[in-house]
């Protein structure tokens, strides 16, 4: 079959499916893999916990945590772009224009990886000041600059959402983790220093990502688009309207909320030291594995939201957005629960007896996941409604409340502050993206027509 008419017999099948059938099998996808690579990484978890010890696991944490931190810094993600504008122009089954988006997040990853790895091994010195590192810690973050070079699964990951291709995403998680699982294992029966920890995970996070872009060159290919690497790019503000001020927006917001995630570990490490900064690292790996489900949801259900707004089915749109809320937010709930009635057991079980003061600090951080999971469908939302710019007022005013609880309550409670952090910003950030939203939608309502992208 011709690759357009694939494309068309795609999207007629989406149709006869529905919405939200197809979202569902993809979020089943999604939380299979998310949930073998969950329970595989609180197994992970407890090993190094207690192999490594609160001050050896808080010093790994905060040299993963400065790549990470530069990385989002420096590097402008694609993806979000790549899914607004790629499902416009598989709607129009405009394939050069797919192509040439496809070539410019390639492009700008590439370039981004490279400048976010070398920005990185540059600025070592004055995180190791900040940080108090020694020598032995600065080499071995220099070391990790390696992983922030491979930092290029942004338009992959685009590409593979916007084809609905969760299924190979999901279970490459689990698949990773259980290696991981299985390294740290080893590392454990040898007895293995810091060192191959590290190591161990340079390995995999590189890995990780070449994989992903395979896969997506692979999907490509399949599609019928080939040919991408020599595909036009030069002025693509003309091609795709308004994408230079859609990325610059999103990687905005996104950079202010991720530096949010990044920088309280390591301010924790500067504050409290590598022993309080072990603690923080088990109450976030804890909790992440919760978040996981906001960030799963948002997965799937974005590329379906942007090809409703493409269309303007604005009923179907907020009814997607408010099922998918309410699932997150019972969730969130069902996690509180646990944590505030099992939180010193969890603890005990992960950690042993030496991360015996995270359990305050984790019911804290419990608190804060309820309230991130219960914007899970309102991001994806604003993003493929290109609210981005009109929500940095917001973000900047969360990110600010963030940061002066942060480095206010750190010093006076301990590991406890960052936890509070994380409430003062979704605490303003939840109410006024919520009405942004529910004004937006309305005004579209009055214009249902599709604008131009």
């Amino acid at each position: 079959m011709p690759p357009d008419q694939s494309i068309a017999a795609t999207t007629k099948r989406s149709g006869h499916d529905g919405t939200l059938v197809r979202f569902a099998r993809n979020a089943f996808h999604l939380a299979s893999g998310n949930a073998s690579a969950v329970g595989l990484g609180m197994i992970t978890l407890a090993f190094s916990a207690q192999m490594l010890g609160p001050a050896l696991l808080g010093i790994l944490a905060t040299i993963e945590g400065y790549g990470r931190m530069v990385d989002q810094i420096v590097r402008l993600e694609t993806w979000q772009a790549l899914i607004r504008y790629g499902a416009d122009a598989l709607e129009k089954q405009d394939r050069n224009r797919f192509r040439s988006l496809v070539k410019l997040g390639v492009v700008m990853d590439l370039v981004g990886a490279s400048l976010s790895a070398t920005v990185a091994f540059l600025a070592i010195p004055i995180a190791a000041h900040w940080l108090g590192w020694d020598s032995a810690t600065s080499t071995m973050a220099r070391v990790y600059c390696i992983a922030v070079l491979f930092g290029i699964s942004s338009t992959p990951i685009g590409v593979l959402r916007l084809f609905n291709r969760f299924a190979g995403m999901a279970w490459l998680e689990p698949a990773i983790a259980a290696v991981r699982l299985a390294g740290v294992a080893v590392i454990w029966a040898m007895d293995g220093s810091l060192w191959s920890f590290l190591l161990l995970g340079i390995v995999l996070q590189c890995s990780q990502r070449v994989i992903l872009g395979w896969m997506a060159w692979r999907e490509l290919k399949a599609q019928g688009f080939v040919g991408i690497l020599g595909a036009p790019i030069s002025n693509a503000g003309a091609r795709f309207p308004g994408i230079w001020s859609f990325i610059l927006a999103a990687n905005g917001t996104l950079l202010i909320r991720k530096s949010t995630q990044e920088i309280d570990l390591l301010a924790v490490a500067a504050i409290a030291g590598p022993a309080g900064a072990g603690i923080y690292q088990l109450v976030r790996k804890f909790t992440l594995a919760a978040t996981k489900a906001g960030a799963m949801m948002q997965q799937v259900v974005y590329p379906e939201l942007a090809r409703l707004w493409a269309r303007r089915d604005l009923a179907t749109f907020a009814r997607t957005i408010r099922q998918v809320e309410v699932l997150t937010v019972g969730f969130g709930l069902m996690f509180v629960s646990v944590a505030a009635l099992a939180g010193d057991q969890i603890i005990r079980i992960i950690g042993g007896s030496k991360f015996e003061d995270a359990e305050m600090p984790l019911i804290v951080q419990s608190f804060a996941a309820l309230l991130f999971l219960s914007g899970s469908a309102l991001r994806p939302g604003l993003a493929s409604m290109g609210l981005q710019a009109k929500m940095m007022p917001a973000v900047i005013a969360s990110a600010i409340a963030f940061y002066a609880v942060l480095f206010t309550a750190v010093p006076q409670l301990g590991v406890v502050g960052a936890g509070l952090a994380h409430i003062a910003f979704n605490v303003i950030w939840l109410p006024t993206s919520a009405l942004l939203f529910t004004r937006s939608l309305r005004r579209a309502a009055l214009n249902p027509q599709p604008s131009a992208t």
